[in-house]
């Protein structure tokens, strides 16, 4: 879209990229907003874009680490890895037109909602893995006015530098992701800006879709409000020992996700209020069963395989070999059956609710009702929050 293209212009500042100030204490809401903001003048959030004879009043908007952008015409389609950024695009009723690999995908919550599809046919790939394989003829090719891709995973999985982001954001359409999946243990060493309805807050910016975010902000205060309100008293809650990169229980090796308030990766254990079993002592590296039998965690929670599983893929690959590990049974777990699984790196505002719904039934099920393996499978009547409303918050009828 060359004549869009033309009308779409980045804004001189820069924005340094450094390590965001901590966002203090934290809420079982998780509603704070975005940190470290620039104080470059924006257009205010709860407003549009202003519309003259002529079109659209430019706005600014500051994602951070990438330079502040200024667009003169709303984009309207965008360019994402598969992450949290898709979902929030998805949120706002916005399909990407083109990602990385969709192996792992939260398409299946897509599907379980009415009205909302996700069309795999008109995505243009940037790279059929996720992390690796990413060509800029690529980004010419697919030709989306932003890409809500952080640069600092550009500048780790296809080893580009400044002067490649450059030449895309120029040529092509700015960057204006930032990843949110980790706090410190990130690829790059640095805590993420936002958290989750901070970003999801930005990209409303983006899109100009400010009236859908706010539907999304009161939906999603009720939604945590009647579960908070549900939750046993603070010592009375489970630990957990959450799990990411993959569970694989005859390894014996382990890579422990901190619960920590910053790291998106990790939220929907701490919406539940599950204690982190490693709290303090997060090991950097892997770990095996006696340090995991040291902690002997309440539950055993698998980070990712939400999304990636479905319960039989679970069931086989996750809970019976620890339920057949001669170390493995001795932790009470194991023993309980206590091991659980959320959706990880890919959870925005819609992953977020199936996977704080689904996790509630698991750890609290006399409270929400038993989790039955699949969202799919929940009875209308034992759902916590409303597809419906969702549905129509998306297409925009809220």
């Amino acid at each position: 879209m060359p004549n869009r293209r033309q009308l779409l212009s980045r804004s001189a500042g820069l924005i340094a990229v450094g390590l965001a100030g901590c966002l203090g204490s934290n809420s079982n809401s998780e509603t704070t907003t975005s940190t470290n903001e620039s104080t470059e003048t924006e257009t205010p959030t709860n407003t549009t874009a202003s519309e003259t004879e002529e079109g659209i009043e430019p706005y600014t908007v500051t994602v951070e680490p990438n330079p502040s952008y200024t667009f003169e015409e709303v984009p309207e389609t965008y360019a994402t890895i598969p992450s949290v950024w898709m979902d929030i695009g998805m949120a706002l009723g916005i399909q990407p037109s083109a990602t990385a690999s969709l192996k792992r995908a939260p398409l299946k919550f897509y599907e379980l909602l009415p009205g909302v599809s996700f069309d795999e046919s008109e995505i243009t790939k940037l790279a059929e893995g996720s992390e690796s394989g990413f060509d800029k003829e690529n980004f010419y090719a697919a030709d989306c006015d932003v890409h809500l891709i952080d640069r600092r995973m550009l500048k780790f999985y296809a080893n580009w530098d400044e002067s490649d982001l450059d030449e895309i954001s120029t040529s092509v359409g700015p960057f204006l992701g930032s990843s949110i999946r980790f706090a410190s243990t990130s690829v790059t060493e640095n805590e993420p800006y936002y958290d989750l309805y901070g970003a999801f807050e930005k990209g409303a910016k983006i899109f100009q879709r400010q009236d859908r975010f706010e539907a999304w902000q009161s939906l999603h205060d009720d939604f945590m409000s009647e579960i908070t309100s549900e939750l046993p008293p603070e010592d009375e809650r489970p630990t957990v020992a959450a799990i990411w990169r993959g569970v694989n229980p005859d390894s014996g090796k382990f890579r422990i996700a901190p619960l920590h308030p910053l790291q998106n990766n990790t939220l929907t254990y701490r919406r539940l209020g599950m204690r982190d079993a490693f709290a303090g002592r997060v090991p950097d590296g892997p770990i095996g069963y006696e340090e995991l039998l040291d902690v002997d965690p309440d539950y055993i929670g698998a980070v990712g395989g939400l999304t990636s599983l479905t319960h039989e893929e679970f069931v086989n690959t996750i809970v019976e070999p620890f339920e057949n590990n001669q170390n493995a049974k001795n932790l009470t777990a194991v023993q309980e059956k206590n091991l659980v699984r959320t959706a990880g790196q890919f959870m925005g505002p819609i992953v977020d609710l199936f996977a704080t719904e689904a996790l509630a039934k698991m750890v609290y099920p006399d409270t929400f009702g038993e989790w039955p393996g699949s969202a799919a499978e929940i009875p209308e009547s034992e759902r916590l929050f409303d597809r419906q409303r969702v549905s129509d918050i998306i297409n925009g009828n809220n």
